[in-house]
């Protein structure tokens, strides 16, 4: 009878084929496959073959399966050159229909703007969370993992969404693609690189309190160090029988101690500064009941329609997405042609598009 590592090993290897378009047949503990020609090229395997378990004699159309097998390596390093990806629909069995001027003038601040309600309805839509691995790197390395939820329609960043998932009734799928050339897939993986080092940041806040630390420490040591070595280059200046031509070489070398404790610092700072590495690890793709709602708004003499999403897994009005950077806000501007835009863009103007 197969070890249980041994049937772990065998279920693994037939998700794996199945998965990639392979036909399986189970005989005699055993599985007969039936293979892609490019899974069969890949694998470097006949595209039929039989598979074994444990350390069995291999022949040339039977392959035994177990651990440091050249055929488990291959499988492996397939298995983890793509994100993995599971799917959730959510169900509600009731959906909010009031209230949403409240939440919404709660949440958001509108500058030079004035907003009206006009309808709202009931829709679908769909979330990324994406379990991301994460490296800090500077004089040590810190390691760890964050989640981070974004709306996959509009690419806003939902903070705090992936903790509220609990609740909510799930029917979860395991055959959902994400098309990985589609531009809400571009937008929020572009989001994911610019935004995500100042989150990182906060979840490692010790971390980064312990290099500034560390920094402050070593360049006041730095400091006393030259401070020490200019009084004393100083004081052997007076000392008897010193031609005129070494008093100027070490005057001159004095005035470069400065220069040299400056350039000590910068090195100091780039042992201590942090710098961020972050790769997606997992995805869970939503989709979810959710209520659009439409708003009149007016700037300046001229109207356009703004939507709102709320999410009823957070129970709030997701954050708009600014036109111009591309960054999650709750902070409204308009420029002259009705672009929404967070604080840091609203002196600029996106081009018409």
């Amino acid at each position: 009878m197969n070890s249980d590592p041994e049937n772990e090993l065998l279920g693994f290897a037939a998700r794996f084929l199945e998965s990639r378009g392979a036909v399986l047949e189970s005989r005699n503990g055993g599985l007969e496959a039936v293979l892609p020609k490019e899974l069969s090229e890949f694998l470097e395997v006949p595209e039929y073959f039989r598979i074994t378990s444990g350390f069995g004699e291999e022949a040339q159309d039977a392959y035994a399966i177990h651990y440091g097998a050249k055929l488990v390596d291959k499988m492996i390093e397939a298995a983890c050159a793509e994100t993995p990806l599971l799917a959730c629909d959510f169900k509600f069995d009731h959906m909010k229909s009031d209230g949403f001027d409240r939440l919404i003038k709660e949440r958001f601040h509108f500058h030079e703007q004035s907003i009206q309600f006009q309808s709202f309805a009931n829709v679908k839509t769909n979330y990324l969370i994406l379990a991301c691995r994460y490296s800090a790197q500077s004089d040590e390395q810190k390691e760890g993992m964050i989640h981070l939820a974004f709306n996959y329609e509009t690419g806003a960043l939902i903070p705090n969404m992936a903790e509220m998932l609990a609740p909510a009734e799930k029917i979860y799928r395991t055959e959902a693609k994400i098309l990985r050339d589609e531009i809400p897939f571009h937008k929020i993986m572009k989001q994911i690189r610019e935004r995500s080092p100042d989150i990182i940041m906060q979840e490692i806040l010790p971390f980064k309190e312990s290099m500034a630390r560390r920094f402050k420490r070593d360049a006041a040591h730095l400091e006393e160090y030259y401070r020490a070595l200019e009084e004393e280059m100083r004081s052997n200046l007076d000392r008897q029988g010193l031609s005129d031509e070494l008093i100027t070489d070490r005057k001159e070398k004095i005035d470069l101690l400065p220069v040299e404790l400056e350039r000590k610092k910068d090195d100091l700072l780039k042992k201590y500064s942090i710098s961020i590495r972050i790769a997606p690890s997992a995805i869970l793709f939503i989709t979810t009941p959710a209520v659009k709602i439409l708003y009149n708004m007016k700037v300046r003499g001229r109207a356009k329609t703004v939507s709102f999403i709320y999410n009823p897994i957070t129970k709030a009005v997701d954050p708009l997405v600014c036109q111009g950077c591309g960054a999650s806000t709750t902070d409204i501007y308009c420029c002259r042609d009705l672009y929404i835009l967070c604080g840091e863009c609203r002196k600029k103007c996106p081009p018409s598009q």
